[in-house]
């Protein structure tokens, strides 16, 4: 599932992004309710939406009602601070599913977002198939992948390596084990060291010099 963290304060945001990938989450983050907007409208792969009730540029009600007018509907809980009255009846007729009081517990965050998604039968099957690195998403459920955002032109190679190596990710895969995953209808030559090294290449330039480590001397690996 991918959960949109809005909030101005990269502390909070940070520690949120890191404990929900621990429990298997994909998450991205922004900084205000402007830039979070633009995000939705240019990316349908959110799923869930982390809100903190005081944004910059646009406050929640706001982003709410906006993406609303346009029949955007993704369950939300909202961040308010400590001592802040709250108005159920704003909340509830936004259509907020919860919110939490900072400071709050972070397995006590990931437990309401698990019960908000089983309550709104929200969690999708695609969901298993999205993954992100970086800046980059890979959909592969619609066999898509976007990098900010932005759809990314991929060759069938390409792809079909990319996927490879997405679904073992955090495993070292060698150079023969990708040639057999991926050129299995080729004949096995001495070239390919140079196919692979030029199909990693490529993808590093399309995507980012960062997103396929090179462990030397035994192949290749997306961590």
């Amino acid at each position: 599932m991918h959960i949109l963290i809005i909030d101005d304060n990269p502390e909070i945001t940070e520690n949120i992004s890191l404990y929900l990938r621990t429990r298997g989450y994909v998450t991205s983050i922004s900084p205000n309710g402007e830039d979070a907007f633009d995000r939705i409208i240019r990316d349908a792969s959110y799923d869930f939406l982390i809100i903190d009730r005081m944004m910059p540029r646009i406050d929640w009600p706001s982003l709410v009602r906006m993406l609303q007018a346009r029949s955007i509907h993704i369950p939300f809980i909202f961040l308010t601070a400590l001592g802040k009255q709250i108005d159920r009846i704003e909340w509830l007729s936004l259509g907020a599913d919860d919110y939490l009081v900072k400071p709050f517990d972070l397995e006590e965050l990931a437990l309401r977002i698990e019960a908000i998604t089983r309550r709104n039968g929200s969690i999708i099957q695609k969901n298993q198939n999205l993954h992100e690195s970086h800046d980059i998403v890979f959909d592969m459920g619609a066999h898509r992948v976007t990098r900010r955002g932005q759809w990314v032109d991929l060759s069938p190679k390409e792809y079909e390596l990319l996927e490879i190596l997405f679904k073992n990710r955090w495993k070292v895969l060698d150079r023969d084990f990708l040639y057999e995953k991926v050129w299995w209808d080729y004949d096995a030559s001495d070239k390919i060291l140079e196919t692979i090294n030029v199909h990693i290449a490529h993808l590093r330039k399309k995507l980012s010099p960062d997103i396929i480590r090179t462990v030397k001397l035994v192949g290749y690996i997306i961590d």
